[in-house]
């Protein structure tokens, strides 16, 4: 699982996490279930933009490219965020206000189930998202990473078009 990359939390950071608006003591909001979004069996092509129920997207019209896997250097399309949750993979993404070690925290967490990606119009310094599922993060510190482990282990290989078995 994702666990296995994590790296040791520091007893002091237990001690450190700045919690607002609602946010766990891991720095992450709970996360929620969104509305499946009617027009999720589209297909569309190249990077076409569409109009999502939800952004960033949790389900809805896709592309048909290969999925991107692991830390990606650059954002990628809502069309390319949505086809990877549909073949039931998590998507974490974050923003340029987050930390370049935090970053590193992230991208530790990717591999072929889970993909890490910058987008800088999030309205949270990071959010992940698994099909229809989402959770927020005010940072990418080591007991967010935690949570969103644990979010992406909850919610992998539970879309409809997942299509790699799940980790055992």
């Amino acid at each position: 699982m994702l666990r296995r990359i994590l790296p040791a939390v520091p007893a002091l950071a237990l001690f450190a996490v700045g919690c607002g608006g609602g946010s766990s003591a891991a720095g992450c909001d709970t996360a929620f279930q969104e509305q499946l979004d009617p027009a999720s069996e589209l297909h569309v092509l190249g990077d076409a933009e569409v109009d999502y129920l939800t952004d960033p997207p949790t389900s809805g019209p896709h592309g048909t490219a290969a999925i991107p896997e692991g830390a990606l250097p650059t954002p990628i399309s809502r069309s390319t965020q949505v086809a990877i949750l549909e073949a039931g993979r998590a998507l974490v993404q974050y923003t340029d206000a987050v930390p370049a070690q935090d970053v590193a925290v992230l991208a530790a967490l990717a591999d072929e189930l889970v993909v890490v990606a910058p987008n800088p119009d999030l309205p949270e310094p990071v959010v992940v998202t698994a099909w229809t599922w989402k959770m927020t993060c005010a940072d990418g510190g080591d007991e967010s990473a935690t949570a969103i482990a644990d979010f992406a282990d909850a919610r992998i290989q539970t879309a409809p078009g997942s299509d790699v078995s799940p980790p055992s």
